[in-house]
């Protein structure tokens, strides 16, 4: 039995089709707003956490998966795949990385791969069906870690963002400069840079040019395979407009749609979406 394990930047609850080949379990990050902890399990209330992070004035603060939260899983007999959040974004990578060397000291026979995604999101949910096919496909352990990595090397990942809140709190963006975007209904457009970073790429007034800025960017880049995942915080609407339009662009490639959990949505904002590809 192989053991996929996710930190809950990929915005999955399940992965179907394991038979028996594999299971697959998710780590939840939390998010302290004032007084209140957030746990990014299956019962995060994401719209409360939401308005709690925009009625708090104070930057929120999240906390990763702990080495020994990560140690419980890989400990399970077979072989384990582990995927996180960006290592420049958080300290989820080292803890994954921590519990994998405790347990390869005990046992050196231990098979444990920690994959750093170098985004979140979508992108990690692609790692993760990447994973699932080669499993399926009955690679073996070290083929599947190297085809892993040369993956998350050539994925990319863009966002838009419709609030400012965040950015404003942590100092990137100035409050008159956020409260004016924000009211003439500019989008922010990101990338997330080779190193795994983040970094505004532009603006766009209005859902139609924010798509059509999507759409470009990845063109400019371009598609690393024949899928395309969009995570969305709360906002279908734009997230099907966009998966037309790339559907139209982008002939045999398959767009698929997921919502934000609880640390996406805290980093994307209400209506955000973030694009893998």
């Amino acid at each position: 039995m192989w053991h996929i394990v996710s930190d809950t930047s990929c915005d999955l609850h399940s992965l179907e089709g394991g038979n028996g080949t594999f299971d697959f379990a998710t780590i939840p990050f939390s998010i302290r707003i004032g007084d209140k902890e957030y746990i990014d399990d299956e019962n995060m209330p994401v719209e409360e956490m939401l308005t709690a992070n925009e009625n708090q004035a104070e930057l929120a603060q999240t906390s990763c998966p702990s080495p020994e939260d990560w140690r419980e899983k890989f400990a399970a007999d077979g072989p384990a795949l582990a995927f996180t959040i960006s290592s420049a974004l958080s300290g989820s990578y080292n803890s994954a990385c921590t519990a994998k060397q405790m347990l390869e000291e005990e046992d050196p026979e231990k098979q444990i791969a920690v994959i750093d995604s170098k985004a979140t999101g979508p992108e990690v949910a692609m790692l993760i069906n990447k994973a699932r096919e080669l499993i399926l496909e009955g690679k073996m352990f070290r083929e599947i870690e190297a085809v892993l990595n040369r993956e998350a090397e050539r994925i990319h990942t863009v966002f838009a963002l419709a609030s400012y809140r965040n950015l404003i709190k942590a100092g990137r963006v100035s409050r008159l400069i956020g409260f004016i975007a924000g009211h003439l209904g500019f989008w922010g457009i990101g990338i997330g840079s080779d190193e795994g970073e983040i970094a505004i790429r532009g603006k766009a007034r209005g859902d139609r040019s924010m798509i059509r800025f999507l759409v470009d960017e990845i063109k400019k880049i371009g598609t690393a395979g024949n899928e395309i995942r969009i995570s969305h915080c709360m906002n279908e609407k734009c997230a099907l407009a966009l998966k037309e339009q790339l559907e139209q662009t982008f002939q045999g490639v398959k767009v698929i749609l997921m919502e934000t959990r609880g640390l996406d949505s805290f980093y994307a904002e209400r209506h955000g979406l973030i694009v893998g590809f």
